[in-house]
């Protein structure tokens, strides 16, 4: 076991820390290629679900549907009986929000 980040770019390993940081979906089918790229995401979906007080009511609505009960956009838009096109934008515009607070913060720089 690596007593180093098993998520940096170097390690070629899919140990058992890196495979419970996985979505379901992608466990067990994924190359240490990867990697970067899923953490980058975790990132992102961690720092979207914990700055959600700066969004709109539908923008909170989107982002914990599609982030924390992974609904897809479809099932989204039927949901609050709005366009899927609406759905996607609310995503955008949560992230671009959110991104903004962010840069505001030294250690986001």
């Amino acid at each position: 076991m690596c007593h180093e980040c098993p998520l940096r770019r170097t390690c070629p390993n899919i140990c058992e820390f890196v495979e419970l940081q996985l979505p379901s979906l992608e466990a067990g089918r994924v190359d240490h290629e990867d990697l970067e790229r899923i953490h980058q995401g975790r990132i992102m979906t961690n720092a979207l679900l914990d700055n959600v007080d700066v969004l709109t009511n539908r923008q909170k609505q989107v982002v914990e549907f599609y982030y924390r009960e992974n609904l897809q956009q479809v099932e989204i838009a039927r949901t609050l009986s709005i366009s899927q096109q609406a759905v996607g934008d609310a995503l955008a515009r949560a992230k671009l929000t959110i991104g903004k607070k962010l840069k505001g913060y030294p250690s986001f720089l």
